[in-house]
């Protein structure tokens, strides 16, 4: 193999293989997302997980003086909306300027990983997923 297409491959993988570290790493944070609100002035607390999922409810003592049922119950998806909408907004802030178009990772079940193989087997296909220009 001539010395300057190996050089090229070597450049290839290195960058590659420097895009899979950001893709790992940005997983990984995205597995921590979580976000919390409240609603009728701190009344109603929630939290939620990466996807959005109701983890904790929380009531002030005083909740059942001052709300009805209904008004409870707005309050109670007010707060998860809230929530759900910052976890959101994190998920995009943490995929900023790695994940491919359309990959917004609501849901929480997209495996980034997948998307740099191991092993890249079809160097076009690479190259064009980390948007490396042709030499």
């Amino acid at each position: 193999m001539r010395a300057e297409w190996q050089a090229h491959i070597d450049e290839l993988l290195q960058t590659y293989q420097e895009k899979r570290r950001q893709i790992q790493e940005m997983q990984s944070r995205l597995e921590t997302i979580e976000a919390s609100a409240e609603a009728a002035d701190g009344m109603v607390r929630v939290k939620v997980d990466r996807q959005g999922r109701l983890t904790s409810l929380e009531f002030d003592p005083r909740v059942s003086r001052k709300l009805g049922s209904e008004e409870l119950a707005e309050a109670v998806m007010e707060a998860s909306k809230k929530a759900q909408a910052d976890v959101a907004d994190q998920m995009r802030a943490a995929m900023q300027g790695l994940a491919p178009e359309g990959a917004s990772g609501e849901g929480g079940g997209f495996d980034l990983a997948k998307l740099l193989p191991e092993r890249p087997d079809d160097i076009e296909a690479v190259r064009a997923r980390l948007g490396i220009q042709p030499k």
